[in-house]
């Protein structure tokens, strides 16, 4: 019984899910907006080891589900991505199901590390970023100036300051 529930929800939901939703913004401003609109997701990965190929999954991975973003490498190694709800919950999906890194011994491993710091509608008035890119940073100042210039300094504030 709770599985016939479970299938009815995925079913059902997703046709309400589907439906335009109504946004008020914080500057009283209203939008129409449907479910495919522009997400944006953080994510923190504790390490990467085998950073060139570690890289060029992130990239392929991005290309193929029309995602964009940053990945930022520095003192903290950080991923913000920006696209379709269903694209990033994808992405996610082959972060931790994929074998992405190497562990001490060299063998290939799993990303298990990886956590989801916040995951939210893009900002009105801040436009989604027209490609993924790699930035490297070699102070927090740098990482603040690079949120700056995407018009996400907010979420630096809110999210990424406190890890440091």
């Amino acid at each position: 019984m709770v599985h016939e529930l479970l299938l009815w929800l995925q079913q059902n939901f997703t046709t309400v899910a589907e439906q335009s939703v109504r946004y008020q913004s914080p500057r009283g401003d209203c939008e129409q907006r449907s479910q495919g609109e522009t997400r944006t997701a953080l994510l923190q990965v504790d390490h990467m080891r085998a950073k060139t190929k570690y890289k060029k999954i992130i990239e392929k991975w991005t290309s193929q589900l029309g995602l964009t973003g940053r990945l930022f490498i520095g003192k903290l190694i950080l991923i913000l991505l920006q696209g379709e709800r269903k694209s990033i919950k994808d992405y996610l999906l082959l972060q931790k199901t994929s074998k992405v890194d190497v562990d001490s011994n060299g063998k290939k491993c799993k990303e298990k590390m990886m956590s989801v710091l916040c995951e939210m509608q893009l900002p009105c008035g801040c436009k989604q970023l027209p490609a993924f890119e790699v930035k490297d940073y070699s102070s927090l100042e740098e990482l603040k100036t690079e949120f700056e210039l995407v018009g996400l300094l907010e979420l630096y504030h809110k999210y990424v300051h406190m890890l440091v």
